[in-house]
């Protein structure tokens, strides 16, 4: 077995598995994963009885990931590749938001190894995402449309990229491990800018407009300020871009229960291709999840600590009911203990009397 520069091994089952695939074509997908620092399969898919093409096997892809959990899905293609006497395949590379730092840290220092391991002749395309979304027919088919579109990156420049998105995740892991001070997020998370920094002050002062937007600024690698405005809480869902992250704050001043209250509600939104969303760029993605940790410790560095976050897809999830109800959940229902009925001749201990057998020439006694 070869070790990798992530210090991860191929099993021979993974090898083994993706030889025989590869010769005679019966598994469509592998699913490979890592752990004990080895990677195995843990599922293996045959084509479709009902597909026309090998791309509609794609639909059945994001039945197959995890919410949680990164893998690999190594996809065959029908289309033949005489450099090796077998199929093209697809390297998937799964990375969801919401794994682990070292996941993914892990998945990526080691695809570009596992391509070299299988044979990197065997690869059409290697594609990273981090929703499900990405890798079926429809996103497979929006990667080669961007894909056509754009320059090709040399292997520095995807490498190099890789370096960035990794780095931010190292931030985050930093951030979100106690670092909740201004040297931190300033030094490892994104630099906010001055005016989402003064906006973020205002907003938990109560002295400024109750909702805030803020972005990344890829060039600069800054936190900007994106839109600051007075509007009502029924008026939140329809800030949230359809195309684009975005990080929002909202004080939401309220009355409940006869108190008065001010809660800051921290908003992250990340369009997933779905619905009447456009996905957004796997890169753009990674950064805005990586520095979520920065956001919230830029309210606590404001003098506050954040009262609700939430994270959507689009602006039709962000609803007054479902504020309010995650702010102030309904109190659980106490179940009543179950009271056994007493058993039958049960009670109050008494005195009784028995008469002895005339054999027995005893005298009755208190039981």
């Amino acid at each position: 077995m070869a070790s990798h520069s992530s210090g991860i091994t191929i099993s021979e089952e993974v090898r083994a598995a993706f030889g025989e695939a590869n010769v005679n074509g019966s598994v469509r997908m592998l699913k490979v994963q890592i752990a004990e620092e080895r990677m195995s399969v843990v599922a293996r898919e045959a084509p479709g009885a009902e597909s026309q093409a090998w791309e509609d096997d794609l639909d059945r892809v994001p039945a197959l990931l995890d919410p949680k959990d990164a893998c690999y899905i190594l996809f065959r293609t029908d289309d033949r590749s005489p450099a090796n006497n077998g199929f093209y395949w697809l390297l998937l590379c799964y990375v969801p938001d919401a794994c682990k730092v070292r996941q993914k840290m892990l998945y990526a220092s080691s695809r570009a190894q596992m391509k070299i391991s299988l044979g990197g002749g065997s690869f059409s395309h290697d594609i990273f995402g981090t929703v499900p979304a990405d890798f079926n027919k429809t996103g497979f088919a929006q990667y080669l449309k961007m894909k056509s579109s754009a320059a090709p990156l040399t292997e520095s420049e995807e490498a190099k990229q890789m370096e960035e998105v990794m780095s931010a995740a190292e931030a985050s892991c930093l951030v979100g491990a106690g670092g909740a001070s201004s040297s931190i997020v300033r030094g490892v998370s994104f630099k906010p800018q001055d005016a989402a920094a003064a906006a973020v002050k205002e907003l938990v002062s109560g002295h400024g407009p109750c909702y805030v937007q803020l972005g990344i600024d890829e060039a600069k690698e800054e936190i900007s300020l994106i839109n600051k405005t007075n509007l009502a809480i029924s008026e939140l869902g329809a800030q949230v871009p359809l195309d684009r992250p975005a990080f929002h704050l909202f004080r939401y001043d309220h009355t409940f229960e006869g108190k008065h209250l001010t809660s800051v509600v921290f908003v992250y939104s990340c369009p997933d291709g779905s619905g009447r969303t456009k996905s957004a760029p796997v890169k753009s993605r990674m950064l805005y999840s990586s520095c979520k940790g920065g956001i919230e410790a830029m309210v606590e560095a404001a003098g506050k600590k954040v009262d609700l976050k939430l994270e959507i897809n689009c602006g039709d999830e962000l609803t007054e009911e479902t504020i309010v109800h995650k702010l102030h959940p309904p109190p659980v229902a106490k179940k009543e203990a179950f009271a056994k009925p007493k058993t039958a001749g049960k009670g109050p201990r008494r005195l009784t009397s028995r008469t002895p057998s005339p054999s027995s020439g005893s005298s009755p006694k208190p039981e």
